[in-house]
């Protein structure tokens, strides 16, 4: 049982940690960033858990997702549509 506890301890922590790093990356207004922090480190799981469920992808973030979409097109149009090489 101790180490179910131990691997959970450590899967919080290092959920906690990705946390804190995403909230200072994203770099958020000063009481914005304060809040979030303040949240996670009072409730860590269940504030990570809010802070991953409210946050919204960055225009950069979008905007890679597209091009990689979109290079996944471009190159599943040169490809046979089945495995008998025929389109």
């Amino acid at each position: 049982m101790g180490l179910l506890w131990w691997i959970l301890a450590v899967s919080v922590a290092i959920v906690w940690a990705i946390t804190i790093v995403d909230i200072v990356r994203r770099r958020y207004s000063g009481w914005t960033a304060f809040g979030w922090i303040v949240l996670v480190v009072v409730l860590p799981f269940i504030g990570s858990l809010i802070y991953w469920a409210r946050r919204s992808p960055s225009a950069a973030e979008v905007e890679e997702q597209r091009l990689a979409q979109a290079s996944l097109r471009s190159s599943a149009a040169g490809q046979p549509f089945d495995s008998t090489g025929l389109r």
